[in-house]
């Protein structure tokens, strides 16, 4: 897959966003997009994504969507914010250009976690008619829940909120401390801490037979858990962004740092590893090597999600 990180520019300032000030003014050009594009093409590449910032506030997104499909990429994500999707002519265009998969954040279920994160309590009414534009015209929904201080304790909770409503998989996420949010330390929680009320969502995943899955979190951390856990490593990513040009697994952001303890577990060659962040911020007293494989998951993304 193919990346695309459009721009920094973004229509809100979600308070865990580790996009800075100076970051935001920078943007790929069309043609810089469009040069990735048909370079990843050739190369063989049959999947592509669109996200910033914030790409739906971009003129030409439904151009490079187009080109895109133009390519040859058989799946087409536009990761968004939710709100510009409650106008249902931005959906019907973006579908007709080729897009079959849209990743939405998800703060929550009310109207003032919306408030308290993304700024103002209506967003929450935006990004539901967004999600119902989306689920009416047969759309690939995959909702994005980012686990933090004010967000665990609401997770059972959020996920019957927004698969009730359409939402098909959903993924869990570790804030990241880096960049703008480098040092809110107390926004990322410990996942022993965090861990009952992701099994409250795992279980709700298991009796309503939903997808919903941990990124950044390695098996040993979910004991039991081990059919939830994504493993990034298996997903081979080239992220372009106004910046740079990296392999996401091999990142400051992804899940890819081993300690010592690790050497000792028995899936040290296949797991994924821990966040560099979390390690620094929470440290290694959670890693508790296994002593045996657990029994293979069968996932219930078949998909191709991410």
């Amino acid at each position: 897959m193919i990346d695309i990180i459009m721009g920094y520019e973004c229509n809100v300032q979600c308070d865990y966003c580790t996009i800075t000030k100076e970051m935001r003014p920078r943007n790929l050009t069309t043609e810089q997009i469009s040069a990735a594009l048909a370079e990843a093409a050739e190369a063989g590449e049959t999947e592509a994504a669109f996200g910033g910032g914030e790409p739906t506030i971009r003129k030409d997104l439904v151009k490079l969507v187009s080109l895109a499909s133009k390519l040859g990429f058989k799946k087409i994500k536009v990761s968004s914010n939710g709100l510009m999707y409650a106008y249902p002519e931005l959906v019907d265009k973006l579908l007709a250009a080729g897009a079959n998969q849209f990743n939405v954040p998800l703060m929550g279920y009310t109207a003032q976690a919306y408030r308290n994160i993304m700024g103002e309590a209506r967003y929450l009414d935006l990004v539901r008619r967004g999600v119902a534009n989306l689920v009416a015209r047969d759309a690939l929904i995959v909702g994005d829940l980012i686990m933090k201080n004010d967000t665990y304790r609401h997770l059972e909770g959020t996920v019957e909120y927004w698969t009730e409503l359409g939402v098909e998989q959903l993924f869990l996420w570790l804030v990241s401390l880096t960049d703008r949010n480098k040092d809110n330390k107390e926004s990322l929680v410990p996942v022993s801490r965090m861990r009952p009320w992701m099994c409250k969502a795992f279980d709700l995943a298991r009796r309503r037979g939903i997808g919903v899955h941990s990124r950044h979190i390695p098996p040993c951390m979910l004991p039991d858990y081990h059919d939830h856990v994504w493993d990034v490593k298996m997903e081979r990513i080239l992220v372009v962004t106004p910046d740079s040009k990296f392999w996401l697994s091999e990142s400051r952001i992804s899940a890819n740092k081993f300690v010592s303890k690790c050497n000792a577990c028995a899936i040290r060659d296949c797991c994924m590893g821990i966040r560099e962040d979390y390690l620094k911020a929470v440290g290694d007293e959670e890693v508790a090597p296994l002593s045996a494989a657990p029994a293979p998951a069968g996932r219930d993304v078949g998909l191709g999600l991410l």
